[in-house]
């Protein structure tokens, strides 16, 4: 069984309302198959709605070090986002984040590698309903948010970034 879960969502000044500049959401994110956690508590909180861009990303392709979907799988920051004219938004953040490698051996299986080289197989379908499910939780986390007011240098990259999603997701934000 795969779990994988934002726990505990909010904005980076999660101890005061929600300002409307404020365009990441973060929570510490749950990350378990057949009770193994393959990211330890103590990795702390993470952008997660970055996290789950890159995670739907991994529908199509592979995160690996050679080609990852982002720096990091769940990033610590993704407060960058920029429209470089290509389909794809452009999320850049901090150094810091966490990184679970995704293969593709087959169609119908999906492996998840550890930076300790360790693997697990995942089915397919299960990772999808796995990733679509975290991104949901995100999703309805903005839905609920005050409406967010990016910058004039940030306007493009977060339009861009909401356009992927809404491709990828294949649902209306």
């Amino acid at each position: 069984m795969l779990t994988l879960l934002p726990t505990r969502l909010h904005w980076i000044k999660d101890d005061q309302q929600d300002d409307p500049r404020d365009l990441c959401a973060h929570s510490p994110v749950q990350f378990e198959f057949h009770g193994r956690s393959l990211l330890p508590p103590e990795a702390g909180s993470f952008t997660v709605s970055a996290a789950a861009l890159y995670l739907l990303r991994t529908l199509t392709r592979e995160h690996t070090p050679a080609a990852p979907v982002g720096e990091h799988l769940f990033p610590c920051c993704g407060h960058a986002l920029y429209d470089l004219g290509d389909v794809d938004v452009v999320i850049l953040g901090c150094p810091q984040g966490a990184n679970v490698w995704v293969t593709r051996p087959d169609d119908r299986t999906v492996r998840l590698i550890l930076n300790d080289g360790e693997q697990h197989e995942v089915n397919a379908s299960e990772w999808s309903a796995a990733v679509l499910g975290f991104a949901d939780h995100v999703q309805q986390f903005y839905q609920h948010a005050a409406a967010k007011q990016p910058s004039d240098e940030d306007a493009a990259g977060y339009a861009k970034l909401w356009s992927e999603w809404q491709r990828r997701r294949g649902v209306p934000v």
